[in-house]
């Protein structure tokens, strides 16, 4: 079984004199004495007492491998399997995989192996930790001496294993703010951004919130740099258009949170109205002006410029997401109650909930129901499953796509009916 798996670690800290606490990432580890970090780095690296060296690397599963009973089946297969392949390669298996569950309701498998020589004899132990709310932890220990001595010295290490949801310590939110502060500087002049607070920077008259962006990096270090780069640019690239012409054909109609209407509202308060129109309660339909690289808000001012109402502006919109997105037809087939369907990839894919019409065959395809979620802008995922426990599998994954993306949109669920969306609650 192929599992796709992102890195999810930012931030590590500890003292190299006395016992203390070392986080790597979402997850915490009461160290003894003795221990140092050597690199900050996945996979982290730890030095120990008499030449040992730590690894621990810290992912987060797919949602295919967390979201049922068979995919977490599946996954701790894929986990035993991995670890006595491992061990059997790195020599003798003198300890036995074992399994157990530790008071947070982790699952800790371990297993460890000797290799001997004429002078020598060197030990190999794994660890695999499965948080309950999706992570796991690989953590291995490399050294000479005696493997089942070892094995019995530092397991009860992993009676301290915390995993930490929360969103970050203040100075790993400060350091991540300076850096695309600095990023941003070196693109815009050093004058032109200044840091508001962590996670908020002021760019001339646009205020960047750094928070969805952060939390794609805690949960994805390996594609972190690349979504930095990206933020960047897309920033670069909205200063620009904030002065550049517009034109009709660049209007598109997208999904927001009534929070983000309000905020726009508020901070471009005196620049002329925002323009929105309800979809359900907490989000609603909103037109920008598109380009190649970045988008932003159509307000009164820009369709005065354009020779256009507000309401012309929304069906302009409209038109154009509907011919810039391919047809339904094709980018969604009919799932059975318990499957969930995908429709990924362009920046506007949650705005085909405003082609309201075009889900009408997939409807009929579906016995009548069609559940909607969007977690993300570019993310839209649907079931035919109106169940207690059909809902709960679609928000569940929901959820998950909403945590990993930079792109963060809404947790709601809708549901087609002929005459609109309903809110499920």
């Amino acid at each position: 079984m192929r599992i796709a798996m992102l890195l999810a670690s930012l931030a590590l800290t500890t003292s190299p004199v006395e016992a203390a606490e070392i986080r790597f990432g979402s997850l915490s580890l009461d160290w003894p004495a003795g221990y140092t970090v050597k690199s900050t780095q996945p996979p982290f690296e730890l030095a120990g007492p008499q030449g040992a060296k730590v690894l621990v690397t810290v992912l987060r599963p797919g949602p295919s491998a967390t979201g049922s009973a068979e995919g977490l089946a599946k996954l701790n297969a894929t986990i035993e399997r991995m670890l006595v392949e491992q061990a059997q390669k790195a020599g003798k298996v003198v300890v036995p995989l074992s399994k157990e569950t530790l008071l947070d309701g982790t699952v800790l498998q371990s297993v460890a192996s000797e290799s001997s020589g004429l002078f020598k004899s060197g030990y190999f132990l794994q660890y695999a930790l499965l948080a309950r709310s999706g992570p796991i932890a690989f953590v291995t220990f490399e050294g000479k001496g005696d493997a089942a001595a070892e094995h019995a010295g530092v397991k009860g290490l992993f009676n301290s294993v915390q995993w930490n949801a929360g969103e970050g310590s203040a100075p790993e939110q400060a350091a991540f703010t300076d850096r695309v502060a600095t990023s941003l500087r070196t693109r815009l002049g050093a004058d032109a951004v200044a840091i508001a607070e962590p996670l908020t920077l002021k760019i001339s008259d646009l205020q960047a919130n750094l928070d969805r962006v952060y939390s794609f990096c805690r949960s994805n270090v390996q594609g972190c740099d690349a979504e930095v780069d990206r933020y960047v640019q897309a920033i670069v690239d909205l200063q620009k258009n904030a002065t550049a012409p517009i034109s009709r054909e660049a209007v598109r109609l997208a999904v927001r949170t009534t929070e983000f209407a309000d905020d726009a509202a508020r901070s471009m308060a005196g620049k002329g109205e925002v323009i929105r129109r309800p979809i359900v309660d907490g989000l609603v339909a909103m037109p920008f002006f598109d380009s190649p690289r970045s988008a932003r808000l159509l307000n009164a001012a820009d369709c005065k410029t354009l020779g256009l109402s507000p309401d012309q502006a929304h069906e302009l919109g409209l038109a154009n997401l509907r011919q810039a997105l391919k047809p339904m037809a094709d980018v969604a087939r009919p799932v059975k109650p318990g499957a969930i369907g995908t429709i990924q990839g362009d920046f506007y894919e949650s705005g085909r909930v405003l082609l309201h019409g075009d889900w009408a065959p997939l409807a009929k395809a579906q016995q009548g129901v069609v559940i909607v979620a969007l977690p993300a802008k570019d993310t839209l995922l649907y079931g035919a499953d109106d169940s207690p426990a059909g809902l709960d599998a679609l928000r569940t994954l929901a959820r998950d796509v909403s945590r990993r993306s930079p792109g963060q949109l809404s947790d709601v669920l809708l549901r087609w009916t002929e005459t609109g969306w309903q809110l499920v609650r």
